[in-house]
């Protein structure tokens, strides 16, 4: 996958112990949400709402016009790491993370690999949370 393809992502808060409205905003890969969701309510008794479904696409205006104005995107990066794996194998790492909490979300992040486990190479890539014409999701559907 390369950097700039579009990515589908939910955007979703987690309900529990901090409920500070920026710090419980997530963006989760739609390919991951059903696994990360199952995870956060069985390992960590967070219930996840979900906001809105839609892309994640890199900054480049030189290729991609939304047709969005700059004020209605929602400044996302997406963080690419790889990590050593099972007999010295790397495993690619992929997370997205609200602009205006990077630093904080990165130092949490980086929290989960100590020692010979920490990531090899970083890098982040500023994109956006394309809005979507968002219709009312569902009750059953919005809450996991």
């Amino acid at each position: 996958m390369s950097v700039s393809e579009p990515v589908a992502i939910v955007r979703c808060r987690l309900a529990g112990s901090d409920d500070e409205g920026a710090r419980t905003l997530r963006y989760v890969p739609l390919a991951e949400f059903g696994l990360w969701c199952h995870l956060m309510q069985t390992r960590h008794q967070r219930a996840v709402t979900i906001e809105s479904v839609s892309v994640w696409v890199a900054e480049d205006a030189a290729r991609w016009n939304s047709g969005w104005a700059a004020e209605d995107l929602e400044p996302v990066l997406r963080v690419r790491m790889e990590v050593p794996g099972p007999s010295g194998i790397t495993m690619p790492v992929e997370r997205f993370f609200p602009a205006e909490t990077y630093p904080e979300a990165q130092e949490a992040l980086m929290t989960h690999y100590t020692g010979a486990g920490r990531p090899r190479r970083v890098t982040a890539t500023p994109g956006y949370f394309v809005p979507t014409a968002d219709r009312p999701v569902a009750a059953a559907a919005r809450t996991r």
